[in-house]
């Protein structure tokens, strides 16, 4: 049996952590989990529930033979950058699919991703590494997602929209068809993309524009 090793136990590793036993994987007994990485020792402390031991930071970690990794840090900058410290040392990750996705055979899905309840992953959709989908979210068709974005609840991308590398697609919002951010790009709270957008804006509003921070 392999064990999983969550990188993360704030908010978002506890949900990674909820979902993980929602899976496949957990439920047919292939992979239990050990524990997280956290260089906050008593990030759990005070918390209800029951939950796995913080291990240790991740620097200081020595991987074990049966270990694999998910990296459960919400902001694309912070999971790659512990995503790589893991895979410099050899370590290998998973994918977190719940149980009540609905994911096409004919999908491509990279490593490190998740994807949250009641998502749907539609025929010949491209999601690149450790990308965050998570719930109630809809993937049309074709459309592509890049390396370390985060789509948040409730996002609809059309027929071969994209999403670039390091986005942020916030919750509800949504990417018409044939319509494309870049990398880097923000597109805020309930958002409506209709037209192409470059690297690295941010956008909001519908239909959605480019804003100042």
């Amino acid at each position: 049996m392999k064990h999983l090793v969550i990188i993360g136990a704030r908010g978002f590793g506890r949900e990674v952590y909820r979902t993980f036993l929602n899976t496949d994987l957990f439920l047919s007994k292939q992979i239990d989990v050990k524990g997280f990485l956290d260089d906050k020792s008593d990030a759990l402390d005070g918390l209800d529930g029951e939950w796995p031991p913080i291990i240790g930071p991740v620097e200081t970690y020595e991987i074990e033979k049966d270990d694999v990794f998910f990296c459960a840090l919400g902001e694309s900058g912070w999971r790659k950058h512990y995503a790589e410290i893991i895979e410099n040392k050899g370590g290998t990750f998973i994918n977190i699919i719940h149980k009540t996705a609905l994911v096409s055979p004919v999908a491509t899905i990279g490593t490190g991703c998740i994807i949250g309840a009641y998502t749907t992953i539609s025929p010949n959709v491209k999601i690149g590494n450790h990308v965050m989908i998570q719930a109630f979210d809809d993937l049309g068709h074709d459309s592509e997602v890049g390396d370390y974005a985060s789509i948040e609840a409730y996002v609809f991308l059309g027929g071969y929209a994209k999403v670039g590398e390091m986005a942020t697609m916030h919750t509800k919002s949504s990417i018409i068809p044939h319509k494309s951010v870049g990398n880097g790009c923000v597109v805020g709270f309930g958002s409506v993309v209709m037209r192409n957008f470059k690297d690295g804006v941010h956008v909001f509003g519908n239909p959605a524009l480019m804003t100042k921070l």
